[in-house]
């Protein structure tokens, strides 16, 4: 998949990664997420598959309401969805999550078969306003990774009716976020966990519910309604957690030995809904577990879905043999992170921990339901999917095995318990491009690193942000408004004139780049003309607007009546700050495009108002000694010495008359 990891690392296209059970999929994002250079997260649109994923849910990071919505202005009944107006008030981010917003070039979305539309395009929504920016999510590139014939968005009845006004399917494919986005299809073929080609069939022909190719009577050979294992090891696969909590409570009450619980240690914030495992673990020695995690030890003696039976138990120590095997291993506890994403001072992202769930990282396995089997690989299952309720449920359960000789069956298949839905293959042909990737690449890589000097050099947020400060300046009644005014013209002059060159330099750019692919000129040249832009905007921005705009910040900064001026002066002077370094830090193809010989010192020391002035201020705005010191703190005594120090020493003698 090197081609893939190409075609993210070095264009903006978005993908959809999907693959039969078995290809692969986690894998790829595991290694690829250790590999990439663009600033990622990783989202997903439920707690456990995050917390799996290494991530966070979409619903936290966005701060999206738990409600339905539909892309609409106009009124809906609030008691059934929301509308885009209700939305907007929820994206009131503070100033470091719109800063961690706007850094991000990557959003990876796993599990994405259970994401709904409508979700899709409150992410959407958010990524367009905070990062002001109109293009489909904000211009963020997007990696959704997951398989749709698996299992589905969740959708109750009362939900479903109004969506399916607005959107043509539940699945994240019918957002109308994407009706402007690239999307490209592509999909893992090799299947590591099945060899049986004869099984592999019958697994395709589920998948894709093709009646004509399905072999039922080889299928429903497997069936046993009255199969009770006896030496080997079988895991149930239900459809409700009731039934596999019926089937484990009733295998455990049936051992005579004694039961230990085991609590976890939760630390910090955790969400109890996203809890990986059962906080308090019941066993008994003779108990059937399933590990829910790989090993971390150089021993590597287990893996995620492995069965193993408890072989001793005290309070401090599980032992257990591993199925297959007669080895005996002790067990260890794992810790589980709930997380959340910052930046750091250099703008990278980072994960900070906020909290930690620390358990045996094994669960009660006689029994557990399809859904939390979803990319785990069995030997032996016993199925019971004849009553199946979600579409997919049939092929996540027997595509968990890794032979047809190893599935029992407790009730036969049918094809009322197969579902097909023709969208999901509509859209996937239709955006499929396996056999196409290296065009893309060698078409869009120019494309990619040359937008994102333009976007970087863009003066369009300046010029608007000139005008901002401008109705600031009206409203804050600043002690010189001449001064603040003619400091407003020659910014307006400057950022107007910036924006039009850069709207120049798009209109060049795409001209040049039109005549490097037909072979006109060189990629050279593009690169002389994109440094040349780069350092034309960092030296007029720093030189022209930045320096002026902080010399009047520092004086000022502390003056009573304009707390307002100043605090929107000093976000414009951090917006303008940023842009200088993205100037800075701008590359073409990896090539930095900054010339260090003109780098100027931007930083201007403010220099802190005496305390006595502050005094002396107060004083002469009419303000009594006794109420300067309440303000500010102070003795009566040290007022006094304060104006003393400005030559009013008959302050004190005036007053007390």
């Amino acid at each position: 998949m090197e081609e893939l990891i190409e075609l993210l690392e070095h264009t903006n296209r978005s993908v959809f990664l999907t693959g039969k059970a078995g290809t692969g999929k986690t894998t790829f994002l595991n290694n690829f997420v250790k590999e990439t250079h663009k600033k990622h997260i990783i989202v997903a649109p439920t707690g456990i598959a995050a917390i799996n994923a290494g991530g966070v849910t979409i619903h936290s990071l966005f701060a999206i309401p738990s409600r339905t919505f539909v892309p609409t202005t106009e009124p809906v009944d609030p008691n059934l969805a929301m509308n885009i107006n209700e939305l907007f008030p929820h994206f009131k981010y503070r100033k470091e999550k719109l800063d961690f917003f706007r850094e991000i070039e990557l959003i990876i979305i796993d599990e994405v078969s259970m994401l709904r539309a409508d979700l899709l395009d409150m992410m959407d929504h958010s990524l367009r306003r905070v990062r002001r920016n109109q293009l489909p999510f904000g211009g963020a590139q997007l990696l959704l990774i997951g398989d749709l014939y698996q299992l589905p968005p969740v959708v109750r009845d009362d939900s479903e009716r109004i969506l399916s006004k607005y959107y043509e399917t539940p699945f994240f494919f019918s957002a109308k976020a994407l009706q402007n986005l690239r999307l490209i299809t592509v999909e893992l073929t090799t299947v590591y966990r099945q060899q049986d080609e004869e099984f592999l069939e019958i697994l395709d022909a589920v998948r894709h519910a093709d009646f004509r190719e399905l072999d039922f009577e080889k299928l429903n050979s497997r069936y046993n309604p009255d199969f009770e294992p006896e030496d080997e090891t079988y895991i149930h696969l239900c459809s409700h957690n009731r039934m596999a909590d019926h089937i484990n409570q009733r295998k455990l009450a049936e051992l005579g030995t004694e039961s230990l619980l085991y609590k976890a240690s939760v630390i910090g914030e955790f969400k109890e809904t996203q809890y990986p495992i059962d906080e308090t673990l019941e066993l008994k020695v003779g108990a059937q577990i399933m590990f829910i995690r790989n090993d971390s030890s150089p021993e590597k003696n287990f893996y995620n879905g492995k069965l193993a039976e408890i072989s001793y138990l005290d309070e401090d120590t599980i032992k257990a043999v591993l199925d297959g095997s007669k080895k005996e291993i002790t067990l260890t506890t794992e810790v589980w992170e709930q997380k959340r994403y910052t930046l750091d001072a250099d703008k990278n992202i980072k994960t900070e921990v906020l909290g930690s769930f620390e358990q045996y990282p094994v669960r009660l396995a006689w029994a557990v339901t399809i859904h939390k089997s979803q990319g785990l690989t069995f030997d032996r299952v016993i199925i019971d999917a004849g009553r199946s309720f979600a579409s997919g449920q049939v092929y996540v359960a027997l595509s968990r095995c890794r032979t047809l000789n190893g599935i029992v069956l407790k009730s036969e298949i049918s094809q009322n318990a197969i579902f097909r839905d023709h969208r999901i293959e509509d859209f996937q042909n239709s955006t499929n491009v396996n056999d196409g990737l290296l065009p893309i690449i060698e078409h869009e890589k120019y494309d990619y690193t040359l937008h994102k000097v333009q976007m970087t050099v863009d003066a369009g947020w300046l010029k608007e942000a000139v005008m901002n400060w401008k109705d600031i300046i009206l409203t804050s009644g600043i002690p010189d408004p001449e001064k603040a005014n003619a400091l407003y013209d020659e910014f307006e002059r400057e950022s107007d004139h910036l924006f039009k060159v850069s709207e120049k330099f798009k209109k060049v750019i795409r001209l040049k780049l039109s005549d490097f692919i037909n072979g006109e000129i060189l990629w050279s040249e593009l690169e002389e003309k994109c440094s040349g832009a780069v350092n034309f905007f960092y030296k007029n921005a720093a030189e022209k607007i930045l320096l002026p705009l902080k010399n009047l910040y520092t004086e000022t900064i502390g003056t009573k009546g304009l707390k307002t001026f100043n605090e929107e002066t000093k976000k414009f002077l951090h917006d303008l700050e940023e842009y200088i370094e993205r100037l800075k830090a701008c590359c073409l193809l990896d090539i930095s495009l900054f010339n260090k010989e003109i780098e100027m010192d931007t930083s201007i020391t403010v220099v802190k108002k005496p305390t006595h002035m502050i005094t002396f201020e107060l004083f002469d705005e009419g303000m009594p000694p006794f109420e300067i010191a309440e303000k500010r703190n102070l003795t009566l005594a040290t007022v006094y010495r304060h104006l003393a120090k400005m030559g009013l020493t008959e302050v004190e003698r005036t007053f007390k008359q």
